[in-house]
């Protein structure tokens, strides 16, 4: 994991889509807690182009949470390694975010140095970083490098 110093300095002007644009782009209902779904997008970007979606779902199924993973470039969109969360505005502040990019983490590679971010994002990626690297202090680990793994 890259260190998070200045985050701030990665906002972009981004667009952010609303939450009914996004949610309604995967299965209304399904298992509850956190779900693997590839987004096939090929017909915008080509043959075998993809997302890895990671889902949220409520005790009820519903959908609260939502992580993007780009695997390659989506031209004007996204670079490969780029990641989105997005969370329904009334379940915000719930570590609905944290848990899936902690999955994420589990998964691919995400370097925080590379993203782009809304203010709400750097903030949010800041405070989970320096969490994290308190959580393995605790742990033993070195943290005195900038890349952990």
């Amino acid at each position: 994991m890259n260190s998070g110093r200045g985050l701030s300095r990665l906002i972009r002007e981004m667009v952010v889509f609303a939450w009914p644009s996004q949610a309604g782009q995967y299965p209304a209902e399904g298992s509850p807690g956190i779900s693997y779904f590839r987004g096939d997008v090929s017909e915008q970007f080509g043959p075998g182009a993809y997302v890895d979606c990671l889902l949220y779902r409520g005790t009820d199924g519903t959908l609260i949470g939502i992580l993007n993973h780009f695997p390659q470039d989506f031209p004007p969109h996204e670079r490969a390694g780029a990641v989105t969360i997005q969370v329904r505005a009334d379940r915000r502040r719930e570590g609905i975010a944290t848990e899936l990019l902690q999955e994420a983490l589990s998964r691919w590679s995400v370097d925080f140095l590379r993203q782009r971010y809304t203010v709400e994002g750097a903030a949010f990626a800041e405070a989970f970083i320096s969490a994290e690297r308190s959580r393995r202090e605790k742990e033993g680990y070195d943290t005195s490098e900038g890349e952990h793994g």
